[in-house]
């Protein structure tokens, strides 16, 4: 009964499946039950490649002699098509050839992609602040569930969701970071999800790896599986049936708890 529920909703149009995530919550809300909604970061509600293009503009700016490969690849930028998913990948469609200076920039990159202050310059998804303002607003405990960890990257996180506008650090709010920045992802996310499982209904799952998305629609198979269409790990398994992909978090309806 559950998977076929979970096939309907893949069915259905994305802002309707959308929508449908809302009834759910209101409907639990109404009758006293605690409901939760569990929200990918980087690649879900946020698209982090604006992150390493200013990342990129930096390095090209401040060690110009050091990356004259790069400095000139700005001299060409169109738009953010040219980021993929590899910062190998994109600095070969850059132009960026040389082993010295790809070896340099990586290095530079990953300093500050992997920090607190770099954070600030991802920008939501279209529609992905209004849609979790309104699932909070209908009663659901919105949860932030990411790959990000607490040394580097928590103080950092939770000021781009302030910044922007997302509810957090209020009561209906949770944000869960790995421990180790070393600690395997989807490992990360399996043990986690054990304990979610526990603290109520999970009404809905968003994510942008194929992996983490059939991890998490495993273990909650009576939730709304949604998979945002922007970039993921090369090599990455199919999804299972009844995840609903979506490009977007746009329904046309953007009041929090409006109908």
């Amino acid at each position: 009964m559950k998977a076929a529920k979970r096939t309907a909703a893949a069915e259905k149009a994305p802002a309707e499946a959308l929508e449908g995530v809302l009834a759910r919550v209101k409907k639990a809300t109404a009758a006293g039950r605690s409901t939760l909604a569990i929200f990918d970061l980087d690649g879900t509600l946020f698209d982090n490649r604006t992150r390493t293009i200013f990342i990129l503009r930096e390095i090209s700016e401040k060690f110009d002699n050091r990356a004259p490969e790069l400095s000139a690849a700005f001299e060409r930028f169109q738009d953010l098509s040219i980021v993929d998913y590899s910062l190998d990948n994109t600095l070969k469609r850059m132009g960026v050839r040389h082993p010295a200076e790809i070896a340099f920039i990586k290095q530079e990159w990953a300093k500050r992609f992997f920090s607190d202050e770099y954070q600030k310059y991802d920008m939501p998804i279209l529609g992905a602040k209004a849609y979790v303002e309104r699932v909070h607003g209908a009663g659901a405990t919105a949860i932030y569930l990411t790959g990000r960890d607490v040394g580097r990257m928590l103080v950092g996180t939770t000021e781009v969701l302030r910044l922007y506008g997302f509810p957090v650090g209020v009561a209906g709010t949770m944000t869960i970071v790995k421990k180790e920045f070393e600690q395997d992802d989807e490992l990360f996310k399996k043990e986690v999800s054990e304990y979610i499982d526990r603290l109520g209904e999970v009404v809905a799952v968003f994510e942008n790896e194929p992996a983490n998305s059939n991890i998490l629609q495993a273990r909650f198979p009576g939730a709304d599986s949604f998979f945002v269409l922007t970039q993921h790990k090369p090599g990455a398994p199919d999804l299972k049936p009844g995840i609903r992909r979506i490009k977007d978090f746009r329904t046309g309806k953007t009041r929090p708890g409006g109908n």
